[in-house]
């Protein structure tokens, strides 16, 4: 059965551009990609969302990883559109939020707009549904193992909403269990599934192994 490794994607610039990855955020990428790499993990295709801070944290462990297949992009692999939530239920404009600074508040909000977003049975204006975005997610899932041996290893960089939501179904969980595992996820954390014909099985969540040093406690980050 083919294990699948999806990383949330490096620390971005929180109060500014969020689509990017931060000087921190590429340290941690190179410290995963050079973990990866001692563990002598090899993959038979990675891939990323097209999200820039997604991209630049898989192009920055592929450095420290040579023998890796070329990268693909999936734009299934994105996040959901964390602005177009808060706004669709009213609960807040993301981009003055995370300005502000406070991350207590800002994802208090989100919490609340993506447990409004999971009850409502339609789509918002101009947004995917709740059970679209997990479609999306897990036909990205399926197509990234397709055509793989049961020894194979996929490495995926993507966001903590998609990871989110692969681990509540491969536990059987619900909504309010999506969302509460998306806002653990830590960045570089990493998770791996094992994915069978009829089940998926979760073998870890949420690890920063490349993060466990006395020298790295500043580099555990959540934004």
């Amino acid at each position: 059965m083919p294990h699948l490794y999806l990383v949330r994607h490096a620390q971005p610039d929180f109060t500014g551009h969020y689509d990017s990855v931060t000087e921190l955020g590429l340290q941690q990428s190179a410290w995963l990609g050079q973990h990866l790499a001692t563990r002598g993990l090899t993959f038979a295709r990675v891939l990323s969302g097209s999200l820039q801070r997604q991209v630049h944290t898989l192009e920055a462990m592929l450095q420290h990883l040579p023998d890796a297949p070329q990268r693909l992009v999936d734009p299934r692999f994105n996040e959901y559109d964390a602005a177009s939530v808060l706004s669709a239920f009213h609960l807040g404009d993301e981009g003055a939020m995370r300005a502000a600074g406070d991350r207590r508040a800002y994802f208090t909000a989100v919490r609340s707009a993506l447990q409004a977003w999971a009850r409502r049975e339609d789509a918002p204006a101009g947004m995917e549904s709740w059970r679209t975005f997990g479609e999306r997610v897990m036909a990205a899932a399926d197509a990234a193992c397709v055509d793989l041996g049961n020894s194979d290893a996929v490495l995926v960089v993507t966001s903590g909403g998609v990871i989110g939501r692969l681990v509540a179904a491969a536990l059987g969980s619900d909504a309010e269990a999506a969302i509460q595992l998306n806002l653990q996820t830590r960045n570089t954390g990493v998770t791996e599934l094992v994915r069978g014909r009829s089940v998926t099985r979760l073998v870890g969540f949420n690890a920063v192994p490349h993060l466990e040093h006395p020298d790295r406690a500043h580099a555990v980050t959540h934004s």
